[in-house]
């Protein structure tokens, strides 16, 4: 892409595609030049937004951009995967001897982690002696939201800072005494095959709900 002829109006969502793939330093150079020098087609894109700081160690800059002037307060998001690979993590969890215990649980117990690094996604607790992993290098109890696989960046939807949220797979999470456990094996036995996680969130609690269809 050639900075220096400023995109059209028509082919500006093309230009803003293309940027996703300039090195950051030269989105970072762009972004910090006068707004009467920039190219049309970032104009068009930071609309009334505002530059927050820039640092060289950001590696998508035109992200950090849109996080920084998302606004603070709610939010709320729905992650879709699909309920075969979700059940099958709950069920090697369940059935595993040891467990593995995320930061400030004391006692052991199965339970799926829900993980923002790379991408979003679920994985057992389970300890596995042999560790098997896929051709990605992810575990096989792993399971990603549908669009939010490896190497891609669920800022714009869970926010800034990667996390790992426990969730009991034995302890009741409906007011029948259904657990969540059951809930995946009933909905798999009844023909659904996906698994809605629904979160409400801000800087202070998280509200999960779970759904299947």
């Amino acid at each position: 892409m050639t900075h220096d002829t400023p995109a059209t109006a028509d082919n500006s969502t093309n230009t803003l595609l293309d940027a996703a793939f300039e090195p950051a330093e030269q989105i970072r150079e762009l972004l910090a030049l006068p707004a009467d020098e920039r190219p049309d087609w970032l104009n068009d894109f930071l609309g009334d937004m505002t530059i927050p700081p820039i640092f060289e160690t950001n590696t998508n800059p035109l992200l950090d951009v849109i996080i920084g002037n998302t606004a603070y307060g709610q939010k709320n998001c729905t992650l879709v995967f699909p309920l075969a690979q979700v059940l099958a993590a709950a069920e090697h969890a369940a059935a595993a001897d040891k467990h593995n215990l995320d930061d400030g649980e004391t006692e052991a117990a199965p339970r799926l982690w829900w993980v923002k690094d790379d991408g979003t996604y679920f994985m057992s607790n389970g300890q596995d002696p042999t560790d098997t992993r896929n051709d990605n290098e992810y575990r096989l109890t792993v399971v990603h939201a549908e669009g939010w696989g490896p190497g891609t960046d669920a800022r714009s939807i869970l926010g800034g800072d990667d996390f790992r949220e426990s969730i009991n797979l034995t302890t009741p999470v409906f007011e029948d005494g259904t657990t969540l456990l059951g809930m995946l094996r009933d909905a798999a036995a009844n023909g659904a095959t996906r698994f809605l996680l629904k979160a409400t969130f801000d800087d202070h609690y998280m509200d999960l709900t779970y759904i299947t269809e």
